[in-house]
């Protein structure tokens, strides 16, 4: 069941919230469901199309996220704010549509293509992901529908997640991990709070303990402003698990948060991914967080071999542009 068709059932099945923001506005899950199919109606359905979003973390941002997904389009999430990434997409790739901001407005602008229904696209394809990995140049990393779905049913699964667990996500949602952590969240029928505000804000902890946040994600970077804030001296009543991915994270941080965790009744997981692979791709249980936390732990549940992954990864160069210095996964 793909994901947009989960949030139509919970819909069905319960309202409660699926959105919440620092502003005090939230979108409960039939709310969500509503306007993803009306917007997925405005992208029409029949010929699969590449739509590109602003990844900011909004509504807007969400909502149209889904509806693509929900129409059986193709979705690139791009950063906001780096106009030059945005310039060298629409060269390269030609999005049929493009959703940003535009004068202070959310805008919806489709562009006439001439000669597009000779342009095919993946069936498979679902989502399109800017990366630099480890080459410092930016590529756009393809992924499926059945990536996106095993994934999140992964990080759900080893995370024990469930409808009673709502994220703080301070991560960017054209990152791969930002996005897994809302994905990952909306598949187990938890919610998604977005506080809008920088976790060395004094407020910070106080904000997300205030709005019932269980789960809590961040890169090294955010755990070393954590600590520069004093995160671990404030108190949670709702906190149970916080996550590190995204780079080598300092082994003595590891064990002040994997030890705060501990003492206040939750777990602290170390993780390790990939756009190329949706996201994560593997972790260390928290109770082996005792002795050489370079590790990179296990797989998540259900991962292949490295070379399987790989195959099942690929998708045939329909859409990969010619003479293009942004480079596609193949």
């Amino acid at each position: 069941m793909l994901l947009t068709d989960i949030v139509s059932e919970i819909a069905r099945r319960e309202d409660h919230a699926a959105l919440l923001f620092g502003s005090g506005r939230s979108l409960s899950y039939a709310e969500l469901d509503g306007q993803t199919r009306r917007f997925a109606n405005r992208l029409g359905q029949g010929q699969k199309r590449l739509v590109a979003i602003a990844a900011e973390a909004s509504e807007h941002a969400i909502v149209a996220y889904l509806a693509a997904l929900r129409a059986g389009h193709a979705v690139a999430m791009l950063p906001p704010c780096d106009e030059r990434l945005w310039d060298d997409f629409l060269n390269a790739f030609q999005p049929d549509f493009i959703f940003r901001p535009a004068n202070g407005r959310w805008r919806l602008i489709e562009e006439p293509r001439p000669g597009n229904g000779s342009r095919a696209i993946h069936p498979d394809l679902a989502l399109l992901l800017m990366t630099s990995g480890s080459s410092g140049a930016a590529k756009a990393v393809r992924l499926s529908y059945a990536n996106l779905d095993a994934n999140s049913r992964s990080i759900a699964d080893y995370l024990e997640l469930s409808s009673t667990d709502r994220a703080a996500l301070v991560l960017p949602l054209h990152y791969s991990y930002g996005l897994s952590v809302l994905n990952s969240h909306l598949l187990a029928g938890g919610s998604v709070f977005f506080p809008g505000i920088s976790v060395v804000d004094g407020d910070f902890a106080r904000i997300i303990d205030e709005s019932g946040c269980t789960n809590l994600s961040g890169v090294p970077y955010s755990y070393e402003l954590l600590e520069r804030s004093n995160f671990r001296s404030s108190e949670s009543k709702a906190l149970r698990v916080m996550t590190v991915a995204g780079g080598k994270l300092n082994a003595d941080l590891i064990r002040l948060y994997r030890d705060h965790m501990r003492t206040n009744g939750g777990r602290f997981f170390v993780m390790y991914g990939q756009t190329e692979a949706t996201a994560r791709i593997s972790f260390v249980p928290p109770e082996s967080l005792s002795d050489k936390e370079e590790r990179i732990g296990i797989a998540i549940p259900g991962a292949a071999s490295r070379s399987s992954m790989t195959k099942e990864r690929q998708l045939p160069s329909q859409i990969r542009p010619e003479n293009s210095s942004i480079g596609v996964l193949t």
